[in-house]
């Protein structure tokens, strides 16, 4: 009877800790032969400084390929590098609590990104905070939905809102602030995921 009654609270231990883990759906993982992915380049009219993007074999957090993003910034100053699809596999993301990417560094220097989802007719546009990535680093960034840190419009461009309208997802883009000492170079992004809790 003891035998039993432990071997059940064992498995209700087990089956608690399994409930408990996050659920992840990958809604990018970069191993097609093509990509939806677009560099701003001068399109936005905003100083963004990408140039380029391609699939690349050089580097892969999940699979045998990433999205290699190009930039270059002439201006020896702080600059951003901004990379998009409007063409997601996903559009609803409402039973998501938060998404991540993971990035490599390659640079001589540490680089910032932020990722920013944009949501609804109006194409309101959230954005997380900078996270660093040292030279050299692959790192997992994860960003938080509904815990207050994004900035939009609506927030007068504070770190405080939620994300809306999530079940109208427009556009995903990964934004790269590179530091004055890299001119030009590559970053590589990688395993974009929607997490459940």
């Amino acid at each position: 009877m003891k035998r039993t009654i432990l071997a059940v609270l064992a498995s209700v231990c087990v089956l608690s800790a399994v409930a408990a883990k996050p659920s992840e759906d990958v809604i990018e993982g970069f191993e097609k032969s093509s990509t939806t992915w677009v560099a701003v380049k001068t399109n936005w009219g905003d100083g963004d400084k990408s140039t380029g993007v391609s699939l690349s074999t050089d580097w892969a957090a999940e699979g045998k390929q990433s999205l290699k993003c190009e930039f270059k910034t002439p201006d020896a100053k702080k600059e951003s590098a901004t990379y998009y699809t409007e063409k997601m596999s996903a559009r609803d993301i409402s039973p998501y609590d938060a998404v991540s990417f993971d990035v490599y560094n390659p640079t001589g220097q540490t680089v910032q990104c932020a990722i920013a989802l944009t949501t609804g007719a109006g194409w309101d546009w959230y954005e997380s905070k900078a996270v660093d990535i040292a030279a050299g680093a692959k790192q997992t960034v994860r960003v938080e939905l509904y815990e207050g840190a994004l900035k939009c419009p609506a927030s007068n461009w504070q770190f405080t809102a939620d994300l809306e309208d999530s079940d109208d997802l427009r556009r995903i883009a990964v934004k790269f602030f590179i530091p004055a000492e890299t001119a030009e170079g590559v970053v590589y992004l990688d395993n974009i995921k929607m997490i459940v809790e």
